[in-house]
């Protein structure tokens, strides 16, 4: 009975991993085929555009901890430790998104560029 409950487990398992996997790669490539106007309604209008060429820019800050070390002075005597702290002032990571379309307005090709924690909020608007 128990071997039989793990064999099913293990399938269930399986089987959830079998799943489409929705990644900020996926949201931006999912774009190829469909026509500007439907970025346009969801980013609104792009930074620049040149021609067949559309960029569209998105700054965020980003103060996720990160390591790093202080003095602390034990009964008198410095010691330094590490420490899990948020950068003063914020990091602020930029995502650009070019997206190039055909001569009837569909898109041909996309190109992202940035850290996925400045590009997840743009690809979540992408996603719709």
């Amino acid at each position: 009975m128990m071997r039989q409950t793990l064999a099913h487990a293990a399938l269930l398992l399986f089987a959830a991993g079998c799943g489409p996997v929705q990644t900020i790669e996926t949201d931006f490539t999912g774009l190829r085929g469909q026509p500007i106007a439907s970025v346009i309604a969801r980013l609104g209008p792009p930074e620049s555009r040149q021609g067949t060429t559309s960029v569209w820019t998105d700054r965020v800050r980003d103060d996720t901890p990160v390591r790093t070390q202080r003095v602390v002075y034990n009964n008198g005597q410095p010691t330094t430790i590490d420490v899990m702290a948020r950068p003063d002032p914020p990091i602020v990571r930029t995502c650009i998104l070019t997206v190039q379309t055909d001569a009837a307005g569909t898109i041909v090709t996309v190109d992202r560029e940035g850290a996925s924690t400045a590009c997840a909020p743009m690809a979540r608007k992408v996603a719709g």
